[in-house]
């Protein structure tokens, strides 16, 4: 069974009617209590061995440039043989605090963030793409402020401190001579508290991801840059920068290569059929959160989004994460690059 089978509803055709929640909750062992054992195997549910070409990954919550890769995929049936277990997480941050405790065993994960994980003890692989660089400065459409540098001791709303986001954000701050932490008063939360703080007026500016930053825009807010253009701006590169791609424990992918190397072809054909066409950015508007009334927003999620789902791995993804270790190493982010290398092309 695949994971179309297992709709948003609860639904498992044909045989019973049960919710995510339930099911995550329960770990199976009330299913096979009740007689589906072998239906959870088939689905890729542990029961002391294998399970196949399966995984636990991340469910991407509306409100992330993730969120329409599943119903894309499942849509356009791109799984193959996946089978696939959809954990819920609350947003950048979260999910990699998922991937580190075990609840998942894939996630998104930027070379910063694997290194820090690999310092403390966490051993991380990137193994896939997953997304280029979507942060944005915004700020309301009546403000005073042109630049980022005008923001200067400013109260900035951003994503969690622990996400692929805020520590790109640092980065390319960092690059062009500034400390973002040092220089800006920033409040890190979840996506939608930043979102409510900018909306109130409780700051002077916000840092945050797509798809929300072009909701704030068709709104009418003014977008003063994007973490890549600081970033080309301070390092001089005309490259694309990798946000993040898909992580593991680097275990389970020497232990699942098959699995990974599955979901990696999968990322790939599912950002390569989202390029050669993009409308379907605003036909999957509601997996983004975006409702129907805002025309606008929609109308602008195929020219501003498309770009952010890269059609290939290695080559560039790699030069770019090797070049934002090192510069993260020589502006104290890290303390050092890995000795180990933290991405792999699984061919």
């Amino acid at each position: 069974m695949t994971a179309r089978q297992v709709h948003g509803s609860g639904a498992i055709t044909g045989r019973a009617v049960l919710t995510r929640r339930t099911l995550l909750r329960s770990g199976g062992a009330a299913l096979a209590a009740a007689g589906f054992g072998p239906l959870l195997a088939a689905c890729g549910e542990s029961q002391g061995g294998g399970g196949g070409a399966a995984a636990r990954v991340e469910d991407t919550q509306a409100g992330t440039a993730g969120a329409v890769i599943r119903p894309l995929s499942e849509r356009r049936h791109l799984l193959g043989d996946l089978r696939l277990s959809y954990i819920a997480g609350t947003g950048p941050g979260d999910v990699q605090n998922k991937l580190l405790s075990g609840a998942l065993d894939v996630a998104s994960m930027g070379p910063i963030g694997a290194a820090v994980s690999l310092a403390a003890g966490a051993d991380v692989l990137i193994f896939s793409t997953s997304l280029a660089n979507h942060v944005r400065w915004l700020v309301p459409e009546n403000s005073p402020y042109r630049r980022i540098e005008d923001l200067r001791g400013k109260q900035i709303a951003t994503p969690p401190k622990n996400s692929d986001a805020y520590r790109s954000t640092q980065l390319a701050c960092a690059v062009g001579g500034i400390d973002f932490e040092r220089e800006y008063h920033a409040h890190p939360g979840a996506v939608l508290a930043g979102l409510s703080l900018f909306e109130r007026g409780d700051v002077d500016a916000i840092v945050t991801i797509e798809p929300n930053a072009t909701r704030l825009v068709a709104k009418g807010a003014r977008q003063l840059t994007t973490v890549t253009d600081l970033w080309r701006h301070g390092s001089g590169s005309d490259s694309d920068l990798l946000l993040n791609g898909q992580g593991a424990k680097r275990g389970w992918v020497e232990r699942n290569e098959r699995t990974a190397a599955a979901l990696a072809r999968l990322r790939l054909r599912a950002h390569q059929y989202i390029h050669d066409r993009p409308g379907i950015l605003a036909e999957l508007h509601q997996y983004y959160g975006i409702p129907a009334a805002e025309k606008k927003a929609i109308a602008l999620l195929p020219e501003r989004l498309v770009g952010i789902y890269p059609t290939e791995w290695a080559g560039a993804s790699f030069t770019s994460m090797r070049d934002q270790l090192r510069v993260a190493a020589k502006v104290g982010l890290i303390k050092a690059v890995p000795d180990k290398t933290v991405y792999r092309d699984l061919g």
